[in-house]
């Protein structure tokens, strides 16, 4: 029977997954804005059920796996077909590009989240990770095109381009199989004070349609930052090393 305790959670991580699905639906059916709104309380969802398994001290592995499958859902799958099906409205001409950019994000979203589930064991604690998040991922494609739709909708600015729209999804993700230590989003912000966090935090809700863009794409510029600076420090190790050691590990246990 399963404890009470690791219900909430996993509820929480279903519901990730049913908005991932229902971001899915909305894309295929052109409700390209609606997609991406699903996607956004999916993030919401993600970071609920992590807080909620920390509360509760509901870690298992049964939950570690079940929220990297709804995430591949909701971050990985859903943002693909947004993809393809945004390209696929806007330039119909450019199939050569529409297949081979939208699998290719998905490819890398589920090897993002495979590479992290062998590293990583079910706990409380928070580390940095090798390559970039995937909810940060869908936060960068996704936030391209809905302050796109913003600016022109209410200010008539025409922001959005398509090959910009490609680069981006091509290197969100390149990033997430990367082995760029990417740091959690609240070390990453770390030099904005702890008074002013709650402020901060109400400002980037109240105008989320222009903010997601803003943070999303700050959080890989802080990220990309470190790291130029620490290979120029000589003090850039492999990040991908953990996993390695894990692989050989297994391999020696076949043997």
């Amino acid at each position: 029977m399963v404890k009470r305790k690791y219900i909430a959670p996993n509820a929480i991580t279903a519901a990730n997954m049913f908005l991932g699905y229902l971001s899915i639906t909305a894309s295929i059916k052109g409700e390209f804005i609606q997609a991406i709104w699903f996607i956004i309380l999916a993030m919401v969802c993600d970071g609920l059920d992590g807080k909620t398994a920390r509360k509760l001290d509901a870690f298992s592995e049964f939950g570690k796996e079940f929220d990297s499958f709804c995430d591949a859902i909701s971050f990985g799958l859903a943002p693909s077909i947004l993809v393809y099906s945004i390209l696929k409205d806007m330039s119909p001409s450019a199939n050569a590009f529409i297949m081979p950019v939208s699998f290719l994000y998905a490819l890398c979203g589920v090897m993002r989240l495979v590479k992290f589930n062998i590293v990583t064991v079910a706990s409380n604690e928070k580390d940095d990770f090798s390559g970039m998040p995937i909810p940060n991922a869908a936060a960068m494609v996704c936030s391209y095109i809905l302050i796109s739709h913003y600016l022109k909708l209410n200010y008539g600015i025409e922001f959005f381009n398509l090959e910009i729209f490609m680069a981006v999804t091509v290197v969100a993700a390149i990033l997430m199989v990367s082995t760029i230590k990417f740091k959690t989003p609240d070390r990453a912000f770390s030099f904005i004070p702890k008074k002013f966090a709650g402020v901060f935090i109400i400002i980037i809700i109240a105008t989320l349609k222009y903010s997601l863009f803003v943070v999303s794409f700050f959080y890989v510029i802080l990220n990309l930052l470190n790291f130029v600076t620490k290979i120029f420090d000589g003090s850039h190790d492999d990040n991908d090393r953990e996993l390695v050691d894990v692989i050989e590990e297994e391999e020696k246990e076949e043997k």
